[in-house]
């Protein structure tokens, strides 16, 4: 299927706004519009769309809660979240809840609107009909890189079919992510090191079948909406840390670790973007000597 031929569901309150993206897309795209999640979501009863394209801040239904329905009815569709950088609740929700593929913050810049379009297109229809679930069967593993062992003893108390691993750096957690490929990844954001988001995200762009959980305290939009659209985290978990949430987020990550272990192809959805010439700080270059195949040491 080409391009031309995908379906976009666009969906937000504002009348002007749908007008305005259906004549900035029609022209590639058949594009459909609705102006509630309610009215989407019969859309989608009947319509097969590739890319679903939702505002946050809506009436009756956020843009969060829609996506939630939506990925149960259309699961191969491509998701993605248009929203103000003020709603953090809805950059939060949409990693935990929509699971979406790129966040797209107001005002948008429309090239930048259209690339991320393209490639939701182009990966959703290069993934599209594969299985979204699968059947966990084996022994699941993690990397814990976290300020306290105790973290890692708990996950193997509570989850002893997850082999768990605890790193005390960065270095360690790479080492040991090289020695178990199939593992994934729990860390905390914010180590004595430093911000590890841009290494994060140079690790994500070699590793897109890296499955991981980010620890942080939520007091910056933008620095979330970096999660989705630079690491694709899999989970974002608050500090101070609810152990039933983080329990409940681990079964959830085995889950979709065993679905692409078994669809290699639904790597795709998590890749992302090169992110250019990233500040070269010890982090970042320690990753890059881990994939140039050379040893990672502290500078």
């Amino acid at each position: 299927m080409s391009q031309s031929q995908a379906t976009l569901l666009f969906v937000d309150d504002e009348e002007r706004i749908l007008r305005s993206l259906d004549m900035a897309f029609r022209h590639r795209y058949r594009v459909l519009t609705a102006n509630d999640g309610q009215a989407a979501l019969s859309l989608l009863e009947r319509e097969k769309v590739d890319v679903i394209i939702s505002d946050q801040k809506m009436p009756r239904m956020t843009g969060v809660e829609f996506l939630r329905e939506a990925r149960q009815l259309r699961p191969d569709a491509i998701r993605i979240l248009l929203t103000g950088y003020s709603e953090l609740s809805g950059v939060v929700g949409s990693i935990n809840e929509g699971e979406i593929f790129r966040y797209i913050q107001k005002p948008w810049h429309l090239q930048d609107f259209r690339d991320a379009i393209a490639s939701a297109v182009s990966v959703g229809q290069q993934t599209a009909d594969l299985p979204q679930a699968a059947a966990v069967s084996g022994r699941a593993s993690m990397v814990v890189l976290h300020r306290s062992p105790a973290l890692a003893d708990f996950i193997t108390e509570k989850r002893p079919q997850v082999q768990t691993w605890a790193a005390a750096d960065f270095d360690q957690a790479l080492a040991l992510l090289d020695e178990h490929p199939e593992a994934m990844l729990l860390t905390d954001l914010h180590l004595p090191e430093g911000d590890i988001g841009d290494a994060l995200s140079l690790l994500k762009q070699h590793r897109p079948e890296l499955v991981m959980v980010i620890l942080t305290r939520f007091s910056d939009t933008q620095e979330l909406t970096r999660l989705i659209n630079r690491v694709q985290v899999y989970r974002v978990l608050p500090i101070p840390l609810s152990r039933n949430m983080l329990l409940s987020s681990l079964d959830s990550a085995v889950r979709h670790q065993a679905l692409l272990l078994h669809n290699p192809t639904l790597r795709k959805r998590h890749q992302v973007h090169n992110q250019g010439d990233l500040p070269m700080n010890g982090l970042l270059t320690r990753v890059k000597r881990y994939f140039s195949g050379k040893t990672a040491v502290m500078e």
